[in-house]
């Protein structure tokens, strides 16, 4: 049987392959230089099979973005799970999703991709949405200044990682997790409503 024919019956697998393709190369020669038939030649897959899944690069960019929220998802959603005080609960998963996230094998190329794609209007706009659907569902528990605060560090770790400045060092990742987590637990007053609505 031909590598062709037993792709065809694993297009998520194939779809999945083409996106870390894409990502890595993106990356290496920016979003704006990754052709779509440099991407297909890597992965080792048709330039017509890259159309089926992607037929545009706005189509791949787009693709790009919701993997990687769909991972920060999963991730989120994991620690949830595994933590029985619902108090700064989804805001305790995100930073640890953030951490888990900077220290996985694939960050390096996946970090220079999200900070590329933060100039993407398609980023831009999911990310708010992905946001706000989450505050909407944990904004009871999580939506107090101290939370807030523990987001805005998680997000500028990821930050720091990603375009090479100093960040948490391995030594020290468990005092500030350890300082962090207490602030989503301290029961600080709850957001102003006109705060509420920009976080």
């Amino acid at each position: 049987m031909s590598l062709a024919h037993r792709r065809k019956k694993r297009p998520a697998e194939v779809r999945s392959q083409l996106l870390d393709v894409a990502a890595k190369l993106c990356a290496e020669v920016g979003i704006s230089n990754a052709a779509l038939e440099a991407i297909s030649q890597r992965a080792g897959v048709s330039k017509g099979g890259l159309l089926h899944h992607f037929p545009t690069k706005q189509a791949l960019i787009v693709a790009l973005v919701d993997k990687l929220l769909a991972d920060l998802s999963a991730s989120v959603e994991s620690y949830i799970a595994k933590d029985p005080d619902p108090a700064g609960r989804f805001t305790r998963a995100y930073l640890l999703a953030s951490l888990e996230f900077q220290n996985s094998p694939d960050a390096e190329h996946w970090n220079t991709l999200g900070i590329m794609l933060a100039t993407e209007k398609a980023m831009r706009t999911r990310w708010v949405r992905w946001l706000s659907r989450q505050m909407k569902q944990h904004g009871d528990s999580d939506d107090t200044i101290d939370c807030l605060i523990v987001r805005m560090a998680a997000d500028g770790f990821w930050f720091s990682g990603a375009v090479g400045i100093t960040s948490v060092p391995a030594q020290r990742q468990k005092a500030f997790v350890e300082t962090l987590n207490r602030m989503t637990r301290s029961g600080s007053h709850a957001l102003p409503a006109r705060a509420r609505s920009r976080t």
